[in-house]
């Protein structure tokens, strides 16, 4: 087994491999090899580079990639409320991926991130860190269920799960929309792939916010897939359909415009929000988890 540094000069060696292990998992969508490339050295987040640290590794035997692994020092975190610090020391392993039944590929290349972050005094270490994920995956970081080999070693190395979502996927096309014309809804400009709808009822008091992000801008392939950031609705109007109401105008939106897939995803502790995006016609694509290392 050979183990060779992943740059912007030999990354084509990755892409056909990124590809194949991405068969079947919904956040994988097809893209260039371009934006492949610049979602892996050149990513931002809200503006804002990822990585100020980056390494690649790939792991080659018999002339063909079995696994890889990237790891490095993030310009970013999120509090416990949910914002963004920079003042930060962690690390954060964003990829690792190898073949089922070649467990010492995965262990020598989760031992690299390991010692570079021991070099870099690093105590707390995130994988598969949710809102750090390429940009040609949506940003969605997680490690999907379909990779268990993974999540089980994992944890055997002492990572502690941190996060679970559901992950979901609606055809536009097949949703019976019933729409109602009471109230009225506001559409933000596009802004870095995004926009925000408003919900207003008549006297103009906000009944609901959603946001919707536009995969294609970050693919170049992905041209039918819109995803759903979130949605909700005031606490003092639930229950009265007003959720579906507004999921069923924001899919009518998204028709119009061209596109057949909505995706989204919710915390598996979340089950009003999984009801209800079953409820509403999505399918259910499987769990996706990130984890935590803390000596």
């Amino acid at each position: 087994m050979e183990i060779i540094e992943i740059g912007k000069y030999n990354a084509g060696l990755l892409f056909d491999y990124w590809n194949k292990i991405g068969k079947d998992i919904p956040y994988f969508y097809k893209t260039s090899y371009q934006l492949f490339k610049k979602s892996l050295f050149d990513d931002t987040f809200e503006g804002m580079p990822i990585f100020s640290e980056n390494k690649v590794f790939v792991a080659i035997e018999k002339g063909s990639v079995k696994g890889f692994i990237q790891y490095g020092l993030p310009t970013f975190h999120f509090t416990e409320s949910g914002k963004i610090t920079q003042d930060i020391n962690i690390g954060v392993i964003r990829n690792l991926y190898y073949e089922r039944t070649i467990t010492d590929i995965g262990r020598e290349l989760l031992d690299l991130s390991l010692m570079f972050f021991e070099e870099n005094n690093i105590k707390e270490i995130y994988a598969f860190y949710h809102a750090m994920g390429m940009s040609c995956n949506g940003n969605h970081g997680k490690l999907h269920e379909k990779f268990s080999y993974i999540d089980k070693f994992l944890q055997e190395r002492g990572f502690e799960i941190e996060h679970q979502n559901v992950y979901y996927i609606c055809d536009m096309k097949k949703k019976r929309l019933e729409l109602s014309n009471y109230n009225r809804i506001d559409i933000s400009q596009l802004y870095d792939n995004r926009q925000k709808f408003i919900l207003y009822d008549t006297d103009n008091n906000v009944l609901g916010s959603a946001e919707i992000k536009y995969i294609g801008n970050l693919t170049d392939s992905a041209e039918d897939i819109i995803y759903l950031v979130w949605i909700g609705i005031d606490k003092r109007v639930k229950g009265r359909g007003m959720g579906t109401q507004f999921l069923n105008h924001i899919i009518q939106y998204c028709l119009t415009k061209g596109y057949r897939y909505l995706h989204t995803d919710t915390a598996l502790e979340n089950i009003n929000a999984q009801k209800f995006y079953i409820r509403n016609g999505f399918i259910d694509k499987g769990v996706t988890r990130s984890y935590l290392l803390k000596h």
